[in-house]
């Protein structure tokens, strides 16, 4: 493996496996620490045998290792000399730290709002504030356009993830306060005590109300490394994606001719590092703007935890420790790492949750002394929205017994019943795909075979597959092996929001 290969794959590691996506699930397994020793020990040999070129990218499906299995084929082998296991650190949720109304820096161009309530997590959920900035500028200040929050629930086995909008507009509670787009708290911070990151962790306390255990941040071009060294992603692409693009990322970006307009078809997409980073940045776009970013975003952490476990990189996270710490910006010691390992490894995607900040618990405002675009949080919904998602672990629909849903692809485009699955998987719901009849369907029909309307998805399934209900059909059948079928039809649009003509870029 090359040294630049080896250098980056503790980045990807540590944003599959704890920092940026943690997209992972405890069922029950829970690895030793004889077991994290042995890995810590045993990943020299992974290393010297790995190949020397990035492999093949993967299937989308990806097909769960057991925790036991990995344990046993680490067992087979000498055991080493026994050597301590990092552990975790005991991070206690931090508080709401001392502010000054009164010496707000200006007058402030909207109300101030007041602290809202600090939500109540039990002690084994951490919650990761994940950060992807732009480049350092001379002054090495940097904007942090990508704020996700992961919510990890080890009780629950569930893990939530939250994106914040860049433009959010908020409260910065500094010794000099004001109000401001939450992304600009890291330049606001260069000279308060403690640093940027702790007063956007105060940030998100005072004005979200979630506690940051850790953090961990990324830039552009550490982002693009990682996904080419992992052999590219798999995206499904809900919708036509279409936006201005660099030519090739060497160009000058401050020259109209750089750029060119730049399609993805709606489908399964193999991106690499640059067309990944294009695709989770673009805000002009021909439709949804910076609220469908967010999903985008979280979408290609899902394909980047998905590319690295189909490559079993995880288990290497110990021995490479020393490595990512010089890559990515984090306050995770190796010990704070090792827990989240088991939990990666026995990843059910049923048990992870995605949400954003959107219209309506935010509303589009335009500040009067700059002309900024920004978004306010709308009154009392705002906080009702975030402490209701952030405790989503506890109610996740996985939990309980969960929903199947039968797909039978009745039209001609064999992506379809692919990208209805992956839609209907997020919302926590089991995902089958039959095989339909040869004739194609010119309408998408949903076929309801439940007997009680207690806790039904029905109204998801219909705001998903953009159905009314005169496409539903309602065959209550007890011992049907399935509770929905859904037929979809040339009609079926995976879209999820609606096009809008497309903004000419502005280098």
């Amino acid at each position: 493996m090359s040294i630049y290969i080896r250098k980056l794959l503790p980045l990807a590691l540590l944003m599959a496996a704890a920092a940026l996506i943690v997209a992972c699930a405890n069922n029950g397994a829970q690895a030793t620490g004889a077991f994290q020793t042995a890995v810590a020990v045993r990943v020299q040999d992974t290393l010297a045998a790995a190949p020397t070129t990035a492999p093949a990218p993967a299937s989308p499906q990806v097909t769960d290792t057991p925790v036991a299995t990995l344990t046993a084929t680490l067992a087979a082998t000498e055991p080493p000399t026994p050597t301590p296991s990092p552990t975790a650190r005991d991070v206690k949720s931090p508080t709401l730290g001392p502010y000054e109304l009164s010496t707000v820096e200006v007058t402030p161009v909207t109300a101030v709002p007041s602290p809202v309530p600090r939500i109540k997590f039990e002690d084994d959920v951490k919650n990761i504030l994940l950060i992807g900035s732009d480049q350092l500028d001379a002054n090495g200040g940097y904007r942090s356009d990508t704020l996700i929050v992961v919510s990890v629930d080890k009780t629950a086995s569930t893990v939530t993830m939250l994106s914040i909008p860049r433009d959010l507009y908020v409260f910065i509670p500094k010794s000099r306060a004001q109000m401001g787009r939450v992304n600009s708290v890291i330049n606001v911070a260069k000279n308060v005590p403690g640093g940027p990151i702790p007063l956007l962790e105060q940030t998100i306390l005072y004005n979200l109300g979630i506690p940051i255990h850790y953090y961990a941040r990324v830039d552009f071009a550490s982002f693009k490394a990682i996904v080419d060294t992992l052999g590219g992603v798999d995206i499904p692409v809900t919708c036509a994606f279409q936006d201005y693009r660099l030519k090739d990322p060497s160009l000058d970006p401050q020259l109209e001719d750089s750029w060119a307009l730049f399609t993805l078809n709606a489908g399964w997409q193999h991106m690499d590092g640059d067309t990944a980073l294009w695709y989770a940045r673009s805000r002009q776009v021909t439709g949804g703007g910076d609220f469908d970013r967010a999903r985008r975003q979280q979408e290609v952490l899902r394909a980047i935890y998905h590319q690295a476990r189909t490559q079993n990189l995880l288990p290497q996270a110990p021995a490479l420790y020393q490595q990512f710490q010089s890559t990515v910006e984090t306050d995770m010691t190796l010990g704070d790492v090792l827990q989240f390992m088991s939990l990666a490894l026995s990843l059910n995607d049923l048990n992870l949750r995605s949400y954003k900040i959107s219209p309506p618990y935010v509303t589009g405002w335009t500040t009067p002394n700059d002309g900024a675009s920004v978004q306010l949080p709308a009154p009392d919904e705002f906080y009702k929205y975030v402490q209701r998602v952030m405790s989503a672990g506890s109610t996740n629909r996985a939990a309980q017994t969960p929903y199947l849903v039968e797909i039978w692809n009745g039209t001609t485009w064999k992506d379809a019943g692919d990208l209805a699955a992956y839609r209907l998987g997020l919302e926590g719901l089991v995902v089958t795909q039959g095989q339909a009849d040869s004739t194609e369907h010119a309408t998408t029909t949903l076929i309801d075979y439940t007997t009680s309307p207690k806790g039904s998805p029905i109204a998801e399934l219909k705001n998903i597959l953009h159905l009314t209900d005169a496409n539903v059909i309602a065959q209550p059948d007890p011992y049907s092996p399935v509770q929905f079928r859904v037929i979809l039809g040339a009609d079926y649009n995976p879209c999820t929001y609606t096009v809008s003509p497309l903004a000419t870029p502005t280098p």
